[in-house]
């Protein structure tokens, strides 16, 4: 997520909360950690012998084969990656004839300085804080046959995308770069790419900001592609697209769709689909698309794009050449008033087959749009703030019923598995699994699990696996917590592991290892760390053992001679309404020290939240200790809403202190009058007409009718007797595409506001 995809892991963006988004696998499914000794796992891929291989954002890539991860990584390229915000190393595949000729390739942000300056006599490997704007590449290696795949050759790299800073994928912002590499069934290599766009409603003059200054005046773009997110619509930039291109010379395929005779290698022969704002994971259908590259059938692409603040999508791409829509269209019936530039407006842009925010979650079915819920469309609702993509299930370990279904991820916490008839319409949506925070998919192909990387800042760092075994005995849950974290040496730690669950309710075996190389087989151990002389960060893990010898495992940090940073004051300590007349803009500052750390050595994290009855709304974000928040204006009605403002900062260890700020909007003093507690509306979902109820007390007073887009954005406003409003909002519900809409009826100084569901 700041929607901002895997970024959303590490600022914590799991958000929308609702409670219908809880549940538990269908009977006989086991969703397990394999392992979680990894840092920022970004995904997973299988060898055809069933080898995984995951790699870190970092940069590393790791082999597991028998459930051991190797000591070292087999790829280590993090001297090169760009490891901050959404950047890193997201992208990674097998070459289909990887067990013959070992290529591998990797799709990740670069360092600005190693852009620069690699090669050169006077370079020398740096980090980079804060962001610098750069490019994404594509680059090929060769994990060498006599070492059975387990060792890179360095000198066998081929650069396919950004061999020089103006050939490289845009990376301007720190979100929305580069996400996904998979090989189609022709062998040709897609790519998918985010906006590098500025987290914004309105169109962003980029000239003023010094990100995209340094990025024109060093190549990464020309003058011409400074364009925010409207990149997406532009042919000749490589942002907000899916690319296909040749794996041998990172050229675009000739029977791609805007392919240039002459021009392999420009943006326009690479794209294959387009319109899209950060589709971060992609899955091929089974069973789709050609062999042969030049019939311009890679087969069915399905993809998570991840949405502003409207709604989240799940897109189907069945050819090349379509047009997703964003930045002017979002989810299946959102317009974004801002993006009206006729000159990139999209012509007959392509809808997603699903979309969900809020309450709210449909579907396409013969062309209409349908609720979850429905008879066309199956299933619970659902909600979601980060629809990161899926998998096809095309194995047979899972039961016939869950075969041949596509299941698709929500970084706020699930996974759910698909049905799609046989025209490509969605028909069901079943809940699988919950309280996850997935961000990528694979299946081991000798198994015919489903394994996925789950990450969640700071502790969850997991590799998981969901598999089908009705009698098999499950891990047990590991509950693991310390008190204190931190604090000056000696420092005494009560651990606590008791409340740790066996499914099968037997007696639990505990193994504590406190990462100083003393352990425990206590279930609540306490354990004193000595100090070395300087600050010092232990990973305190425990195994817990059901009686059958199944274990799971837990690992948190100690941070011994180290305190959290402090949080002074901030520049909203005294900000405690805003005029809710217009749109309130919020500076934000703060003083923060540390006393084991200088200042460049904290980072920040400040978000802003709109809370809304029970559900909660993400609003923007900053990795920075300075900058600005707008509040937009909020109804003043029954419901209840107010923003909260929090501040995060850490020290270098990762150890962090939050400051929180609730703001409210001046609505005046609200009250609900008998008459407004009594109102309802119907028929609700509706087509064309709708009435309120009941009408006895109204029929003389003169009411206001607001009906308000789910963004707040009017769409009609009328103040009149009852007779003369209905006309007229039937009219607007008739012209209005399906989706959800709030209607507000005020009189005598009291309102109410309704959830309007058009079909």
């Amino acid at each position: 997520m700041i929607k901002r995809i895997f970024v959303l892991a590490l600022r914590c963006l799991c958000l929308l909360l609702f409670n219908f988004n809880t549940f538990a696998q269908p009977s006989g499914f086991i969703d397990e950690v394999i392992s979680d000794n990894w840092t920022i796992p970004s995904g997973l891929t299988f060898d055809a012998n069933g080898r995984m291989y995951v790699w870190e954002k970092s940069g590393k890539v790791f082999i597991v084969e028998n459930g051991v991860k190797s000591t070292k990584p087999i790829i280590d390229i993090s001297e090169e990656v760009l490891d901050y915000g959404d950047h890193g190393l997201n992208g990674f595949a097998l070459d289909p004839d990887f067990l013959k000729n070992g290529y591998v390739y990797l799709m990740y942000a670069a360092k600005r300085h190693h852009v620069l300056n690699f090669g050169k006599p006077d370079y020398q490997a740096q980090e980079e804080t804060p962001f610098q704007t750069t490019i994404g590449r594509i680059t090929r290696y060769s994990l060498t046959v006599s070492s059975g795949f387990t060792e890179i050759d360095l000198n066998s790299r081929k650069v396919l995308i950004g061999e020089t800073p103006s050939t490289g994928i845009p990376i301007l912002v720190d979100n929305h770069g580069v996400g996904s590499l998979v090989f189609a069934l022709d062998g040709t290599l897609m790519a998918s790419v985010g906006d590098a766009a500025l987290a914004t409603e309105g169109v962003v003059d980029d000239t003023q900001s010094d990100w995209f200054k340094e990025a024109i005046s060093l190549g990464f773009i020309t003058a011409d592609e400074n364009i925010n997110a409207y990149k997406c619509q532009s042919l000749t930039s490589l942002n907000g697209k899916i690319l296909r291109i040749d794996p041998n010379t990172g050229d675009g395929i000739a029977s791609n769709p805007f392919f240039e005779s002459g021009k392999p290698r420009s943006a326009k022969s690479r794209i294959w689909s387009y319109g899209l704002r950060n589709p971060f994971r992609f899955s091929i259908k089974p069973n789709t698309g050609s062999t042969n590259p030049a019939d311009a059938n890679p087969g069915t692409i399905y993809m998570g794009d991840v949405g502003w603040s409207h709604r989240e999508e799940i897109n189907v791409a069945t050819k090349g050449g379509l047009n997703f829509g964003w930045p002017t269209y979002e989810g299946i019936d959102f317009i974004n008033k801002a993006y009206q530039d006729p000159t990139y407006l999209p012509k007959n842009h392509q809808k997603p087959i699903i979309d969900w925010r809020g309450t709210f979650a449909q579907g396409i079915v013969e062309g209409d749009a349908f609720a979850v819920g429905s008879p066309q469309f199956k299933g619970n609702k659902f909600s979601g703030i980060a629809s990161i993509g899926g998998i096809w299930y095309n194995y047979q370990q899972f039961p016939r019923e869950y075969q041949n279904l596509y299941y698709h991820a929500d970084y706020e916490g699930w996974i759910k598995a698909f049905k799609f008839d046989t025209k490509g319409n969605p028909t069901e949506v079943i809940d699988f699994v919950s309280d996850i925070h997935p961000t990528s998919f694979a299946i081991n192909p000798k198994d015919g699990a489903i394994y996925y990387t789950n990450y969640f800042y700071p502790n969850i760092h997991e590799i998981r696996r969901l598999s089908y075994n009705p009698n098999a005995n499950r891990r047990p849950t590991v509950v693991q917590s310390a008190t204190p974290i931190y604090g000056k040496a000696p420092l005494t730690v009560n651990f606590k592991a008791s409340d740790s669950k066996d499914p099968e309710g037997t007696a639990l075996q505990y193994e504590w290892n406190f990462g100083d190389g003393q352990s425990s087989n206590e279930a609540n151990p306490s354990h004193t760390y000595n100090s070395i002389g300087k600050v010092a960060t232990y990973g305190a893990s425990v195994k817990v053992t059901d009686a059958a010898g199944l274990s799971s495992f837990k690992t948190m940090n100690i941070f011994v001679d180290n305190t959290p940073p402090q949080i002074i004051n901030t520049s909203i300590d005294k900000l405690e309404i805003f005029d809710n007349t217009k749109d309130f803009p919020v500076s934000l500052n703060a003083q923060v020290t540390d006393a084991e750390h200088s200042k460049e050595q904290l980072s920040y994290l400040w978000s802003v939240l709109l809370y809304h009855d029970d559900h909660i709304h993400f609003v923007t974000s900053s990795y920075r200790l300075t900058g600005e928040a707008v509040l937009n204006i909020v109804p003043c009605d029954d419901q209840i809403y107010f923003y909260k403002v929090t501040l995060t900062a850490t020290d270098a260890e990762g150890l962090s202190s939050t400051y929180e700020k609730v703001i409210k909007p001046n609505c005046g003093v609200l009250s609900v009058s008998p008459i407004a507690s009594q109102l309802s509306v119907a028929p609700n979902p509706t087509q064309h007409t709708i009435d309120i109820f009941p009408l006895n007390d109204l029929t003389n007073k003169v009411l206001k009718a607001t009906l308000y887009y789910r963004n707040g954005g009017v769409l009609m406003e009328k103040e009149a007797f009852w007779q003369e409003i209905k006309p007229i909002l039937d009219s607007k519900l008739i012209a209005a595409e399906s989706g959800m809409y709030l209607l507000k009826i005020s009189t005598d100084g009291f309102s109410k506001t309704f959830k309007v569901i058009k079909n």
